[in-house]
């Protein structure tokens, strides 16, 4: 006999999982007969509209009201359509709208803890990786409940492939940093400047512009398949290697309250459709940093310049001691969180 299938058993964690691994969601409809009170939300990002994966963003909702048969109704907005991006999280947090697909370095200066949601550099090699180091380590569990202070439910990362630098120079030994002026944010930032190099921060709106004319001789935009959406292989000469992270991440929150008033089905749905999402997006990264990689040297002439040992080396001591220096200023959650992530280096033979 054949099952009935309603929203009301939607697939748990395990095994949306799986199928989140595979590239998609699992769609389930609800009976005819039932009317639920439609939800209609509006969420923003910091993605730009004219890039390529903005359509995961939009996927994400569609995905929603696809499984919820359109009882939850999300409208995803392009960035600074409400709030302008740094005001993402506090306006999410008061209710001004509902949720948001954003980038946790936008918080650490409040919400230090976002740095280790973002990812640290050197550290997981895979998405599994950073998948069982978040559950199954328990460091996503701690990181809501300092998402939650500020008044959001983290609904989880969303995996945007490496982190990659490109430069307008050669990168790749230690000297080459010394006043090497790169457009960077949260934690990779605070790395550069142990380096010796100079961080500066403007817009993705502005970067082009500051690559083209030297404002900065460098910068990292995710992976090469985001930064390509970025048109950075028209400025730079060099894409930097080994890649500085494996594993960088967005982030889905939704406002507490809203949250806590939602049925648990609805809410396993945008659990389940965040960490599909983060599988489709780790995936469209990682496979267009392999197209455009070759397309940077064939059609741009672009050079790929080596990190030397050396260099990778103090890249990764400075990152742990920005780690630990965190975990000072914030024993209650990054202190935690950076336990883990000695626990997980040693795991894997790092340190």
């Amino acid at each position: 006999m054949e099952e009935k299938i309603s929203r009301r058993n939607v697939l748990k964690t395990g095994a949306a999982a799986a199928a989140a691994m595979a590239g998609a969601a699992t769609v389930l409809t609800r009976p005819a007969s039932a009317k639920p009170k439609k939800m209609v939300w509006r969420m923003q990002t910091h993605w730009p509209t004219g890039v390529a994966y903005y359509s995961l963003y939009k996927d994400f909702a569609a995905r929603v009201e696809k499984a919820t048969a359109g009882e939850l109704v999300i409208k995803a907005l392009p960035p600074n359509t409400i709030v302008p991006t740094k005001d993402v999280l506090s306006a999410v947090g008061r209710g001004v709208f509902d949720i948001s697909l954003l980038w946790p370095a936008y918080w650490i200066g409040k919400l230090p803890v976002a740095g280790h949601l973002n990812g640290q550099l050197f550290t997981w090699n895979s998405f599994e990786e950073m998948w069982f180091f978040m559950t199954h380590m328990g460091a996503l569990d701690i990181i809501r409940q300092a998402y939650n202070e500020h008044g959001v439910q983290l609904l989880g990362p969303v995996a945007c492939g490496p982190i990659t630098l490109w430069s307008k120079k050669p990168i790749q030994t230690v000297a080459d940093f010394k006043g090497f002026k790169v457009r960077s944010t949260g934690i990779p930032s605070l790395v550069f400047k142990k380096m010796g190099a100079t961080p500066v921060y403007f817009p993705g709106s502005e970067l082009y512009q500051a690559l083209q004319t030297g404002v900065c001789d460098g910068a990292h935009w995710a992976g090469i398949s985001a930064a390509w959406e970025m048109k950075f292989q028209e400025v730079t000469n060099y894409i930097v290697q080994p890649n500085l992270a494996m594993q960088t991440m967005g982030e889905i929150f939704v406002n507490q309250k809203t949250w806590d008033g939602l049925p648990e089905d609805i809410r396993q749905i945008l659990l389940d459709a965040t960490l599909a999402t983060s599988a489709d997006a780790n995936a469209w990264f990682r496979y267009n940093d392999f197209i455009d990689l070759e397309k940077f040297k064939s059609e741009y002439k672009g050079e790929v310049v080596e990190l030397e040992p050396e260099a990778v080396a103090a890249m990764q001591q400075y990152s742990l001691d920005v780690v630990d220096e965190y975990s000072e200023k914030d024993p209650q959650y990054c202190g935690k969180v950076g336990a883990l992530l000695h626990e997980f280096l040693k795991l894997r033979g790092k340190v």
